[in-house]
């Protein structure tokens, strides 16, 4: 009867799994060819279709993931007529719904079933993990990568493997050659370790430590190559966006929710000496602690850490079937489940708004540059915040940067002016607002041009929208 009893238990929880996976595999595949490419995307497309042994970025596997996506959505899904925006994403969107079912294993790994669980529901509703699966970027692969590092090096521990402790180094490497400043997780698995030598002394876990954590010796080795160390202390790294310690903190809390920050916190003071608990906060706080020290001398955005917030998911997790526990059985399952219904909704609300209201958190190029194909001549002239946005969406057209216009306004107007063609002016208010601050560019075009179209949108409180300007 016993027996009867788990098999049935375990086949629920594979039966949670499987609706949590269709729930967040439907919310990452919604719209996903629809959402227009935004400047951060259109960058990675363009750069991966020139992408070879010989022209590597730094952090390779984002542009490779993106030219495989395309070429595997021409080569088997030519039969449907799916978007450009749909065919570079769609690797990374399936990353995304991978990601849940390791969020599952590893919750599970570190604490019980139940823990796995929530903590996938969790990361099937955040709104910022479907905003970055639905995004040709380097961020979604972060996640996946640091959720498998975490699960195979905290397996290497319990198991003293060699075999995972490898898997461990290959999946921090590929986690480090998505975004480089993933690196931070090095010094908080470091830190970790150092604590359970300091509990438990083990031959063999010190040397397969040792073969884990030698290779990231080399990377400082690599500041004597121009390339790496040029990208690190260029003048865009010297933060010219003025992203503060708080901006970063904020990013992240507003990221996962505030509920869900909070009863990851929580979790800090309920159960801080067990080892799993232990390991997830060093893994959330570590990096955090030093990107907030780099942001002052760095360009730091707090969506870097974005890898992280696998252990906030799981953290908040605990502290709701910790809460379970403590209630107890004897009370009603709708107060023993208050809390998660509340994150869970808070979850679901930030979903509705996203979708609803968000417009997936980017502004309208696409919508834009298709009103204006239907309106241009072939001998008109379009000026751009941002002129790649305008070698993917208008190749065809003259495009011209409103830098042009910024350095030298008298030089730009004798030659607007001066010339018989149209002129079209695309205004991204959320880059004007950083390189355009006291106005005085849109101020030229709102006085010698008339306004011909708003494509508008916002998103947590950011005006995205764009103005169709034109001159004539």
């Amino acid at each position: 009867m016993l027996k009867i009893s788990s098999e049935n238990c375990l086949k629920n929880k594979h039966i949670q799994l499987i609706i949590i996976v269709i729930i967040g595999a439907f919310l990452r595949f919604w719209k996903l060819g629809i959402w227009s490419f935004w400047i951060d995307e259109v960058l990675t497309v363009l750069d991966s279709k020139d992408i070879s042994l010989s022209s590597s970025p730094i952090n390779p596997i984002p542009y490779l993931a993106a030219k495989f996506s395309a070429y595997i959505s021409n080569q088997f899904l030519f039969i449907f007529s799916v978007s450009e925006e749909w065919k570079f994403r769609l690797i990374f969107c399936i990353a995304g719904i991978l990601s849940i079912l390791v969020i599952y294993k590893l919750g599970e790994r570190l604490y019980e079933k139940k823990v796995g669980i929530l903590a996938a529901l969790f990361v099937s509703l955040s709104n910022w993990h479907i905003f970055w699966s639905q995004n040709t970027r380097s961020y979604i692969l972060t996640f996946l990568f640091a959720a498998l590092t975490a699960w195979f090096f905290y397996r290497s521990f319990e198991k003293d493997s060699l075999l995972l402790t490898l898997c461990a180094l290959f999946t921090c490497l590929c986690l480090i050659l998505s975004h480089l400043l993933s690196v931070v997780i090095v010094p908080a698995l470091a830190i970790f370790s150092l604590s359970l030598i300091l509990e438990e002394r083990n031959r063999k876990r010190i040397i397969n430590l040792l073969i884990f954590f030698l290779p990231f010796t080399i990377p400082i080795f690599l500041l004597l190559v121009p390339q790496i160390r040029n990208h690190l202390f260029s003048g865009w790294g010297h933060n010219e966006w003025g992203r503060s310690p708080i901006y970063i903190i904020l990013t992240m809390v507003q990221g996962v929710s505030v509920p869900i920050a909070i009863t990851a916190f929580i979790s800090g003071f309920i159960r801080p000496k067990d080892r799993p608990t232990r390991f997830l906060l060093f893994l959330a706080g570590i990096p955090l602690i030093l990107l907030i020290i780099a942001s002052q001398f760095q360009n730091v955005a707090g969506y870097y850490l974005f890898w992280s917030t696998s252990a906030y998911f799981i953290l908040s997790a605990v502290v709701c079937i910790q809460l379970w526990g403590v209630i107890g059985n004897n009370k009603s399952i709708l107060l023993r489940s208050l809390l998660p219904i509340l994150l869970i909704a808070g979850l679901f609300s930030q979903d509705y708004l996203y979708f609803r209201y968000e417009n997936g958190g980017r502004p309208k190029w696409k919508q834009a540059f298709n009103h204006l194909k239907l309106e241009k001549t072939d001998n008109d002239i379009v000026v751009l915040s941002e002129p790649r946005m305008g070698d993917f969406y208008l190749s065809e057209m003259e495009n011209v940067y409103i830098g042009e216009l910024m350095d030298d306004r008298e030089e730009f107007e004798e030659r607007v002016t001066s010339n018989k063609n149209r002129w079209w002016f695309l205004v991204d208010v959320a880059s004007y607002n950083v390189f355009d601050a006291d106005e005085k560019v849109r101020s030229w075009i709102r006085s010698r041009c008339h306004i011909v179209r708003t494509f508008p949108a916002y998103s947590r409180a950011k005006d995205r929208t764009i103005h169709i300007f034109l001159y004539e």
